[in-house]
């Protein structure tokens, strides 16, 4: 066991209490519960919130805890949720849910309510600079906390495409935990910090969490990230739908494999942006010569984002790419009980299992048009 993989040692290691799910279904549905019970408050941010079912039912929760008196904020990513229309923003007002909007896009403005012509056209003139200079910086965070005390993070955004039964075996596979504990309360804190600017930090170096919301909070996670890898002792997995990693850590996983550390990179066959597979493809040939093991999915999008080293196992929303570890606002946390982590790597097997593994002769039989293309959009996978 290496010294990377953050033993669960004493309580302050291990969170209160743990679910860890691997089923878009049932993580809704039990967060819907939640709100339902919500006492308090409700706290959720996501990349993407955009109309359907799901939204639909999250909407008439929210709707409910508001009539209990319950608090609701809602981030969304206007990037992410590029979707949303007018009717759906109003129903999450008639439902009493505070909104803030993060990287509002400059050319869809929501209308301003109950303004002059004067007052909106001044509104815009502020706004269209401000959100030009914010486009860089997106939250692609998937955190719900419930009244301060229970968080429930993932990779599943607001959106069917999570949801078996609407779209059936081509719904999306995603891991999702839910968890209490003291450590809850840095996930409050980055909420706030994203909502209106307030934060309050403990000052304390947390062991379950990992943000990246500040410049000296993003060069630690990502250190943190190239040290796993550095000082791992026997594995390396990764599953991520979005593999396109900084030289940095491209060169880490390529000398732990070649020092002889299961190095295993999970990636999906399908994916819903085709040109990141296509980008991938320009350092496939760098990772194979290194001995990673490289596996391609072929079943449903598989659009977790789970790493494991030797023992220590996390999942979150960072994906393996330059968006996330120079701009977008992420979060990752360790899986900590025993049946979680038991759970999660039986899951990775059995995909690792019914996947087509690459090697250098299948790169080198694929369409010279495909080669010479990867080798170019590689180039610009700084800003993907």
């Amino acid at each position: 066991m290496g010294s990377s993989d953050m033993e669960i040692k004493t309580a302050k290691d291990r969170w209160e209490t743990e679910r860890l799910y691997l089923d878009g279904d049932a993580f809704y549905q039990d967060l819907i519960a939640a709100i339902n019970s919500a006492r308090t408050s409700v706290d959720m941010e996501v990349y993407t919130f955009e109309p359907g079912m799901l939204a639909g039912r999250l909407c008439n929760s929210f709707e409910h805890a508001r009539n209990r008196g319950v608090h609701i904020r809602l981030i969304f990513d206007h990037w992410g949720s590029s979707e949303i229309h007018n009717g759906l923003y109003q129903q999450l007002q008639k439902a009493g849910v505070r909104v803030r909007i993060f990287r509002g896009l400059p050319w869809r403005l929501l209308p301003v309510t109950e303004a002059g012509l004067f007052k909106t056209v001044g509104h815009y003139l502020r706004e269209v600079p401000r959100r030009v200079k914010a486009l860089n910086r997106g939250v692609h965070r998937k955190v719900t906390i419930i009244d301060g005390s229970t968080a429930w993070i993932s990779s599943m955004n607001v959106t069917d495409v999570h949801l078996r039964e609407v779209y059936g075996d081509e719904s999306w596979m995603d891991a999702g935990l839910r968890v209490s504990g003291g450590e809850v309360q840095i996930l409050s804190n980055a909420f706030k910090r994203a909502f209106d600017g307030r934060s309050v930090d403990s000052g304390d170096v947390p062991r379950l969490v990992r943000l990246n919301n500040t410049r000296f909070r993003r060069g630690a996670m990502n250190r943190e990230i190239r040290r796993r890898i550095q000082q791992a002792a026997e594995r390396v997995w990764i599953q991520n739908p979005y593999f396109l990693p900084p030289r940095r850590i491209l060169r880490e996983l390529c000398a732990a494999a070649a020092r002889g550390i299961d190095v295993c990179i999970l990636i999906p066959l399908k994916n819903d942006h085709p040109f990141i597979r296509w980008m991938s493809l320009g350092m496939l040939r760098r990772l194979l010569k290194s001995g990673v093991s490289v596996m391609e999915h072929k079943g449903a999008f598989a659009h977790k984002k789970v790493f494991i080293v030797d023992e220590a196992m996390f999942l979150g929303s960072m994906n393996f790419n330059y968006r996330s570890f120079l701009h977008d606002l992420e979060v990752e946390v360790a899986v900590t009980h025993p049946s979680s982590k038991e759970e999660l790597e039986g899951a990775f097997r059995r995909e690792v299992f019914d996947a087509r593994k690459l090697t250098l002769r299948w790169l080198r039989e694929q369409p010279l048009w495909l080669r010479l293309a990867s080798r170019l959009l590689f180039f610009f996978r700084y800003w993907c």
